[in-house]
């Protein structure tokens, strides 16, 4: 599972960094991020500008590679140290990209994800510190606190999204859900003037006019998310319910790509990891395959 992960982390970051050795005749992505006009976060208290010269970026992208085989091979009790590397390198490449005026929060799933892990690793040192602290909770042993942990910051994410929106919008979500064949046609005509493909603008149209058509349909399905968003929390009650909340998760985020062609594969990715769980079921059917058979 921490290798799936770690994986995960660097291929969030490859389009920002330059390539660990060699020449990218494209640049790399912070290269365009010298300054931070419209700091947001750490940005506030530290410049993160200089991420944005390539050798610092590619030092950068080799001190990320070396703490995330620390964070995937050391043993648990030694994995606070890695974590916490790989955090500030993830928020600080990313609190960057998000200073630039237009903020993207298609990575804050992996980041949060990492804030419960580091935090959750470093609590017992904390606990020495200051001797008014509660102790963790009991568990077997501290990667199934780590795993909970991690299903625990991907519910709360969901569920934070689905109460804003009954907060800003309250039932008008559902009501006026059919308009969001506006925001359709709206993401349909930024990826068409992004690559000046029509096969973006037609497809967006076609969809558009679908939801127009089928308005109690589109109020259904969108419900439907809306619901699986607040009980996001349901994942928490063991495995099995982890891994289908993790499915219908993946689901919509598939469907809202289909639709919409808003995309959020590191929300599919973490969703796959820590509460699908694929390899712990795959080693699960394996064992009863290969039980003798009484």
């Amino acid at each position: 599972m921490r290798a799936i992960f770690a994986v995960t982390i660097w291929l969030s970051v490859l389009f920002f960094l330059p390539p660990l050795w060699g020449e990218n005749s494209k640049g790399h992505g912070l290269a365009a991020y010298p300054e931070t006009p419209e700091p947001v976060g750490i940005a506030h208290l530290i410049p993160l500008g200089w991420m944005a010269a390539t050798a610092a970026a590619r030092t950068l992208h080799w001190v990320l590679v070396v703490a995330l085989l620390a964070y995937t091979l050391v043993p648990f009790r030694h994995l606070r140290y890695p974590a916490l590397a790989v955090l500030v390198i993830h928020n600080a490449i990313f609190t960057l990209n998000n200073s630039q005026g237009s903020t993207h929060h298609g990575y804050q799933i992996i980041t949060l994800t990492l804030l419960a892990q580091t935090l959750l690793l470093w609590y017992p040192t904390f606990c020495k510190w200051a001797k008014w602290l509660p102790p963790l909770p009991a568990a077997p042993d501290l990667r199934s606190l780590w795993v909970y942990y991690s299903q625990l910051t991907i519910a709360g994410a969901y569920v934070i999204a689905g109460v804003s929106k009954l907060l800003r919008s309250g039932l008008s979500w559902i009501v006026d859900s059919p308009l969001i064949s506006v925001q359709v046609v709206k993401t349909h005509s930024q990826n068409y003037y992004n690559w000046l493909q029509d096969v973006y603008s037609d497809r967006g149209m076609t969809v558009a006019n679908w939801i127009s058509d089928h308005p109690m349909l589109t109020r259904f399905m969108l419900t439907g998310g809306l619901l699986l968003e607040l009980f996001a929390f349901l994942c928490l009650l063991g495995r099995g319910w982890a891994f289908v909340i993790g499915a219908a998760m993946v689901g919509l985020h598939v469907s809202i790509s289909l639709i919409m062609h808003l995309d959020f594969p590191q929300n599919e990715q973490v969703c796959l990891i820590f509460l699908m769980n694929v390899p712990f079921w795959m080693a699960l059917a394996g064992r009863k395959l290969a039980a003798p058979k009484a």
